[in-house]
Parts: structure tokens; sequence; C-alpha cells
């Protein structure tokens, strides 16, 4: 559908009063196309509009008068709409207009009175429209017929020569008797419904009378107080055995394990046929445990033998550990001290002969040849002067670099290489972003390190290894850092160029904005790459032209540019908008 679209902005406040004039100019021909579209704000925000209707009243320049619902479009932004209809339309000339605002809690809300105009088109040059009048409320029906039976009283004062007074007064008193038979009907001549006088969620049915439900409310049985609340509350509300004060749980199949893991503090009592029960007869216990998935406790058998057990989150089985009796501990200790056979393996270090080797000895005369001998061994001048040369190589013999990356993995090369040097062709996989070959050092130890690349093209790359290889990041030179590369925005829906083109750049971690433009608001106006925007897009605030105010400006995240919304001195004199600003890309 095609409508003419109009913009009014209204901001609440105590100036609602105040007549605004517009420039909005429809014709008689605009059938079903003359839309007024509002936007509304208070303190700067738009206002909600949720359980609220709205309410337009039209005063035409013949003396019509029409009172009609708005649709409301955004409850969230303020947004509303109304599209004037084909019997309004036909009334030509200066409309007076104003909105009002009516919320579901009985509060209503004056929010602006405006003026616009309906021109008369060629083709109908020869409509005379009569004055016509909605009537919204029984109330508005009466005014209006006493004004028009006081306004005949005053006509027909001075036509008696027309129709006498006694015939005018006797037509005024049948308007007056229908008044009257109006006014006295009490059979809801109207259909009001429930909901339109404020009780549409009361349901049709019988009440309880207020002296039952004074007797429930007193009544002390069905309701608890609040000490037997806090003795309730205080209660022991997990058990740990049943409610005969026997165990807890009775297993006869499956696995201790399982059934205690989650159970909390409880008894327990498993037969032999228990997968993981340490006794080959049946047993009872108490689990002390500190939370899911942790616990300790003690058991007995029927045989009278006792275990303590425990398991953490990280186990999927119990452990038992039986607790010994005198009589057994005494005999262990007999058996062990018993022993001759070295039971705990005592070695040559702990009896103080642990530089002694187990094998023929050399003699003394053997040892001084070999002790003095001037060629097998090495003079402190010469140990001194080999210790200072470099022993670890960080070039080729011949001084080049030392690896060659060329079709290998430069992170699996270089992550087993300390400090090392090296070079490559573009073949390398996870190679700097160069097209060239290049050349580069690493200074650091086994997987943690720090890596400089330099390619053929002039640019120089930076990585670091700390138990993982990072990104490479680009080191920049202040001829870098200074150039700007402008590129258009692509414009869209009618956007044009105003006084300046309207142009982006990625500078750094910045995308900025210049230009000046003209454009319709709350259509897409412009799109740049994605890759030049935050991830979750931005807001900014975007100065206009021909007056004092601001638009915002929406920077979606597929790139997409809409403005929206108005705050000026004066709407219809904005003639563009200035799309200078600064966005962060992070």
């Amino acid at each position: 559908m095609i409508y003419k679209n109009t913009n009014i902005t209204a901001s609440v406040h105590a100036n609602a009063d105040v007549v605004k004039r517009t420039s909005i100019n429809f014709s008689t021909q605009d059938v079903g196309t003359a839309k007024l579209n509002f936007n509304l704000f208070k303190d700067g925000v738009p206002l909600p509009l949720s359980a609220v209707k709205g309410t337009l009243v039209l005063l035409m320049a013949d003396g019509s008068r029409f009172q009609r619902d708005i649709t409301i479009t955004d409850k969230i932004n303020g947004k509303a709409e109304y599209v004037l209809s084909n019997d309004e339309i036909k009334h030509y000339g200066d409309v007076r207009a104003e909105l009002v605002l009516y919320y579901d809690n009985k509060q209503s809300l004056a929010v602006i009175k405006f003026n616009f105009a309906i021109s008369k088109s060629l083709i109908d040059t020869d409509i005379a429209p009569t004055a016509e009048y909605y009537i919204q409320t029984f109330e508005d029906l009466k005014e209006d017929i006493e004004t028009i039976v006081a306004d005949l009283q005053e006509k027909f004062k001075d036509l008696n020569n027309v129709e006498t007074k006694e015939g005018a007064q006797q037509k005024a008193d049948v308007v007056q008797a229908n008044l009257d038979t109006h006014t006295s009907n009490k059979s809801n001549p109207h259909n009001t419904t429930k909901a339109q006088i404020g009780l549409g969620s009361v349901d049709n049915v019988q009440q309880a009378a207020k002296a039952d439900f004074d007797l429930h409310v007193s009544d002390s049985t069905k309701h608890i107080s609040t000490d037997e609340r806090s003795k309730w509350n205080a209660s022991q509300l997990f058990k740990i055995t049943s409610d005969n004060g026997t165990q807890r749980y009775n297993l006869t199949a499956g696995s201790f394990y399982e059934v205690l893991k989650d159970a909390g503090t409880v008894s327990f009592y498993g037969t032999s046929a228990i997968t993981d029960n340490p006794s080959s007869s049946s047993l009872r216990g108490l689990q002390l445990v500190g939370q899911p998935g942790i616990g300790n406790g003690v058991a007995i058998d029927t045989l009278g033998n006792a275990w303590w057990f425990y398991y953490n989150s990280n186990q999927s089985a119990i452990t038992w550990i039986p607790f010994e009796s005198s009589t057994g501990s005494q005999s262990k200790v007999n058996a062990h001290a018993n022993r001759t056979d070295n039971p705990h393996a005592v070695t040559k270090v702990q009896v103080g002969l642990d530089k002694v080797d187990n094998v023929q000895q050399a003699s003394k005369q053997e040892f001084d040849a070999h002790n003095y001998n001037p060629i097998r061994h090495i003079t402190q001048i010469e140990r001194d002067k080999w210790n200072g040369s470099q022993i670890y190589k960080l070039t080729a013999d011949e001084g080049h670099h030392l690896i060659g990356l060329s079709g290998k993995d430069l992170f699996t090369e270089l992550a087993s290489k300390k400090t090392t040097t090296f070079y490559s062709n573009n073949t390398t996989i996870n190679q700097p972003p160069v097209s060239s070959s290049f050349r580069g050092i690493q200074i650091g130890q086994d997987n943690i390190g720090e890596v400089l690349a330099m390619g053929n093209d002039g640019s120089t790359w930076r990585i670091t290894n700390a138990n993982g290889w990072k990104t490479w990041k680009r080191l920049f030179t202040n001829d870098d850092f200074e150039s700007i590369t402008w590129q258009n925005v692509t414009l869209k829906n009618g956007a044009a160029t105003g006084e300046r083109t309207f142009q982006y750049a990625k500078w750094g971690n910045l995308l900025l904005l210049r230009g000046h433009i003209t454009v319709s608001r709350e259509v897409v106006c412009g799109a740049i790459p994605s890759d030049r925007l935050p991830a979750n897009g931005a807001v900014a605030m975007i100065p206009v032209s021909g007056t004092t105010g601001y638009s915002k400006l929406l920077i979606y995240a597929n790139g997409d540019m809409k403005l929206t919304g108005i705050h000026s001195n004066n709407d219809s004199a904005v003639s563009g908008y200035y799309m200078d600003v600064v966005v962060p890309l992070n």
C-alpha cells in the first residue's frame, strides 16, 4: 500500500496545550493514502505505549468533528499512525487536531495539539461536504443535541415569516422528548460491555458472602501459625532412616556406590549379592557425606568384621578399608620381625657406601698413569676458552639462517626450538600473512618464545608462543598509522549526496564516517562492508542541517545504516544530515 507519510514528533511536557503548526498538506483526492505518523517522546526517550488507547480528535474547517482511535505500531518505541477516512479527506480547509492517550488504569494524557491542511483537488471543484459529527459517547450526543435545540430556538425566534414559533417549538419539543426517552432508557441502549466500565476481568459467578469469608479467615484449625511454620521448617527434613527407624536403603541387587553417591547422610543394608560388597555376608552401615559425589562412612557385617570406606568426585567406585584387630596386628608384627631377607630393601646409600661400585677396582699405579696424561686431559686455559665460545648455534656455519621452513608447519617446527633463525618462501603453513618470502628469528625456550618475521614486501610481523600459539600481529610504521584510505558508502532507498560525499574508513580500532546526505528516515540509507563494523553494530547521534537538532543513526551488524527519530527546533526545516562520527570497533 502506498501512503503519503507524514512525521509528527511530540514530546510530552506541560506545554502540550500549545498548538503546533505543521507543513502537512493533503489533497481531497488522497483517498485511503493520507497517513499521520506519530513519534512520541518523554524526557528525550521514546514514550512506551503499552496498556494504552490513543484517540485523535479532528475539527474540520466546515465545523465537522471526528473522534477516532489511532493504531499503535510500536509499543516500545512510541510509534503510532492514523489514515484519514474517505469521509474525513473530503472536508477541505484548515484542520485542527489533538492526540489524547487513555491508559487502562484510568489515567489520560493530552499529548499534542497540531494543525494541517486539506486542499480541494481540481477534480473535486463541485463537492460541497455537509458538516458531520462523530459521536464518541452518549454524553457527547446529549451535548450536541442540546446545542442543536438551543441553536434552533435562537434561529427560529426571528423567522416567524417562514415558520411559526409554535411550529419550531413543537419540533424542538419532539427532539427534547426523544432525548428524554433515550436518557431514561436503562436497558443498556449502547450495548456497553463490562470491559468498557473497567470490569473486564470479573467473572459472572456467584460470590462468597463476606460472613463466610471472615469465618474461613478466622479458622485456626485450617490455617497454620507463624510458630508452627518456624517449628516445621526447623525440623529434620532429610530422612536418615526409614519411618520405623530401620535402615533407609535395603539392597538385594546392584551396587552400594550407585545408590550412595548422591544420597547424602543415610543408613543402609545390603546382602552378599551386592556387587561391591567387601564381605561374603550381608552388612549394615552409615554414610557421612559432604556433598553429592563425595562420601565416607563405616559398615559392619553379620560376622563382626568392620570396614570404613570413602569415594571422591573423581572416582567411580567405593574404596573399602578393613579395621584391624589387635590380635591380627601383633601376629603381623611378629612375622615381620623374624625376617632375615632385607624386608625393608636397605640400600648401599643408606649404609654409607653409595660411592662404591660393585665392580673390580683399578690399581693405584694404573690410576696415577692415567691421571698425569696431558694428551687425554685439558687445561684450565683450554676450558675457559671453549666455555667462552658460542655453544648454541643461532645460524648455519655459513652465517645464514639455521633452519628452512619451506613446505613445513611454522608452529610445529619452531615449538621444538629455542633461539634460532629461519627462512621460507610463501609455502609455509601458519606463516605470517605475506605473499612473499620472509626471514625471522625466535627467542625463547621449548613451547615459549617470541617470534619476529620480516617479509620481502617490507612488512614486519610478531607472534607469541606461551604454551600455545597466539595470532600474528603486524608492526606498523608511522606512515602505516597516519595514512587513511576513504571509500564511498553505498547509498540506498533514494539517499543522495548533499554538501559532501558520504564516505567511511577503518583506522586502527575506529570506524570513521564523514559526509552530508539527504534521505528519508526509517529506511536503510546506506551500507558498508560488515568487516568494518563492531560485531554487534553501533548507534550514534547525527546532527541535522537546516536547523539545530539530532537524529539517531543505527548501524547494523550486516553493514546497513538507517536514520531513525528526530529531535530538532523545527522538524520541517531539516534539509539533510551530517554523517561525521567516530565509532569504536571494540
